[in-house]
């Protein structure tokens, strides 16, 4: 999977259609996004220790965003960004499985592991 930083403002501009996202993401420090486009992420630093969060925005096949997942109460930012990355792998991983394709980046299971 390909994760590319992108700007404060390009993720800005997906907001407007979700304004409960702006509440839970004041503090925003880091945006991401998938090398296809689909998948737009930002991490953000609350309140409180385990103050860390962050949100996956997935576009659908009309192209509309839609919440894929909420995560906080991380202690750090690098905690939060190696969730976040993980998380981004596996609905990258869910979505080949249902669209009947493989992963190339997945090493092949084994037939006698498949059943």
């Amino acid at each position: 999977m390909s994760i590319k930083t992108i700007s404060s403002s390009e993720f800005d501009q997906l907001l407007f259609h979700h304004p409960a996202l702006e509440s839970l993401m004041v503090e925003q420090v880091e945006w991401f996004s998938n090398k296809s486009g689909n998948l737009f992420c930002a991490i953000a630093k609350g309140e409180g220790v385990a103050g860390w969060n962050y949100v996956i925005l997935k576009r659908d096949k009309k192209g509309d965003l839609h919440i894929r997942k909420v995560m906080n109460n991380f202690f750090n930012l690098s905690a939060a960004r190696v969730d976040l990355f993980l998380s981004m792998a596996e609905i990258e991983k869910t979505d080949c499985v249902k669209r009947g394709r493989a992963d190339s980046w997945l090493p092949p299971v084994s037939a006698r592991l498949a059943n």
